[in-house]
């Protein structure tokens, strides 16, 4: 792909960035904070308004109020990992909820149960860091900081973009024609680095966005997609509506 097509994706989508997500209330207070972040740990190959459901719910029956990572940890760990059906299996995979357990304990120890100690104060860097070391994983922890950025409990110019299918799929597809693998999330964070370099994280959204409404993974919709004129795949289809097999 020319430099010249890159830049115009980069613009485009710029230009289509209509406003910043809503991460679920004032983060700010610590009860808001700690529920935040459990939406965030079960957002794992759920769709998003799915995983936020699904976290408020565990948060809503776990009923601690402003201390849920305390009632978390107070479990034993096999009494927590027994309960993943009862609690209306929160995550998409049962590992990824019981190591909320693990999560739980280490939250209280090094952040008093709340979570707003883990990143307030901090660079975008900085906090990553620390959820890194959480087990928050990598691709949600972008996506976390760059949260924390949209709601302005984090102060920074700059952040990654979070590697989702729809973002490996709109990008892939843009710029060699097909997805880019789950395996090489790399990619996708050099070339967000290449499309916007003051800030990433500012593509994150009208890219989820493309990936949602017109770059399906079946049957897209490329008339209707913005990106269509600078877009590899359209070209390499002549410009016709395709249907890919699943």
């Amino acid at each position: 792909m020319m430099t010249n097509d890159l830049q115009q994706i980069g613009d485009l989508l710029l230009k289509n960035r209509l406003g910043k997500e809503d991460w679920g209330g004032d983060i700010s207070q610590k009860k808001a904070a700690n529920t935040f972040l459990i939406c965030c740990l079960v957002d794992y190959q759920w769709r998003s308004g799915v995983a936020w459901k699904k976290g408020e719910h565990l948060v809503k029956l776990l009923d601690a109020g402003e201390n849920v990572w305390v009632k978390i940890s107070s479990f034993r760990k096999e009494t927590w990992d027994s309960k993943y059906e009862e609690y209306g299996k929160p995550s998409r995979f049962r590992r990824r909820y019981k190591r909320l357990w693990d999560i739980a304990n280490d939250i209280c120890v090094r952040y008093d149960g709340d979570a707003r100690k883990i990143w307030l104060g901090k660079t975008p860097f900085e906090a990553l860091l620390h959820l890194w070391w959480l087990g928050a994983g990598d691709q949600i922890s972008r996506m976390i900081v760059g949260a924390l950025r949209d709601c302005g409990q984090i102060k920074g110019d700059s952040s990654d973009v979070k590697a989702d299918v729809h973002l490996r799929r709109v990008l892939g597809r843009a710029v060699d024609g097909e997805e880019i693998a789950a395996a090489n999330a790399a990619k996708v964070t050099e070339l967000t680095r290449q499309l916007n370099p003051a800030d990433p994280w500012q593509l994150d959204w009208p890219l989820w966005n493309v990936g949602k409404n017109y770059c399906r993974p079946t049957e897209p919709d490329c008339p209707k997609c913005y990106l269509r004129p600078y877009c590899v795949y359209y070209r390499q289809h002549g410009g016709a509506d395709v249907v890919l097999k699943t």
